[in-house]
């Protein structure tokens, strides 16, 4: 198995589980309520080790009661931690609610700590890793730690996840060997998520590029060819929470283990669609991917 370092935030996810939306100003019973760790490379990393990769996490983790159970748990989940640094602040949360009539999510964050830096990552061994995934968020500290990372490795692939589009993230693009875009980053590109990783493959004709599209299924460009997987008939919706996160995951997984990438595509959307019908995020790395 390889040794994979996902780079991006850490946050304590507090979620209740409702009927369905409620209208403003309403009072409502919650049908469950649960904590757990969260955060987009923070879910992704979790499912590399289900997988059996020694997957670490590079994050900022608060000098604070919340951070030092969040060490626990990152730690209990499998992750190497020996990339995060920590700043005093508060701990970072991202309220949820979760309607259980359509599986959808809507999500609250607050966060009152530091993102990561250059500096704050200037003593990772960079080399010693197989594959180096990086959520893209602070755009001009990003593009400093990916040409440092980029300069100190031979050819270990990078892979960067661009779902919020953000200011400055453009230029983080030429040092990915693996880029995952988000529906909402695709639509900045072209109409249709087709168009976009195609017109984004024009640029970078040597990357593998993904766009997810939710119902739509997602797609897949590599050696100028795209490639596109439907989702599967009939899709019960349980939960979405982290379902990019962990397509991403599948896709790392598939292609560090060796796939081609149009496999990668299958696998990776077989592995959302299976955390798609479930709550949470354990046992997806039981899944054959």
């Amino acid at each position: 198995m390889a040794r994979i370092l996902a780079t991006g935030i850490v946050t304590l996810d507090h979620t209740l589980d409702i009927a369905g939306y409620p209208p403003e100003d309403a009072e409502i019973r919650a049908r469950a309520s649960s904590t757990q760790p969260g955060g987009n490379a923070t879910n992704t990393a979790t499912i590399l080790a289900q997988f059996g990769h020694r997957a670490g996490l590079a994050a900022v983790i608060a000098e604070d009661a919340s951070g030092n159970a969040l060490v626990d748990r990152l730690q209990g989940l499998g992750l190497e931690l020996d990339a995060c640094v920590r700043h005093p602040g508060a701990t970072p949360t991202s309220h949820i609610l979760r309607s259980q009539e359509t599986g959808s999510r809507t999500i609250v964050h607050h966060r009152d700590l530091p993102e990561l830096s250059a500096t704050d990552l200037a003593a990772v061994p960079w080399p010693e890793y197989d594959w180096l995934h990086f959520e893209g968020r602070n755009p001009p500290e990003l593009a400093r730690i990916l040409a440092s990372a980029r300069a100190e490795i031979v050819d270990q692939p990078i892979s960067l996840e661009l779902e919020k589009p953000r200011a400055g993230l453009d230029a983080c693009m030429r040092y990915a060997d693996v880029i995952m875009l988000s529906r909402a980053w695709a639509a900045t590109i072209a109409d249709t998520p087709a168009s976009a990783v195609t017109a984004l493959a024009e640029r970078f004709p040597d990357r593998i590029l993904t766009v997810t599209a939710g119902a739509a299924g997602a797609w897949l460009v590599a050696r100028g060819q795209l490639h596109h997987c439907p989702p599967t008939p009939g899709l019960r919706v349980v939960d979405s929470v982290g379902a990019g996160d962990t397509f991403n995951a599948g896709l790392i997984h598939a292609l560090v283990s060796g796939g081609p990438p149009e496999q990668a595509l299958r696998s990776a959307v077989r592995l959302a669609e299976r955390k798609l019908e479930q709550t949470g995020l354990a046992g997806l790395g039981s899944v054959p991917g």
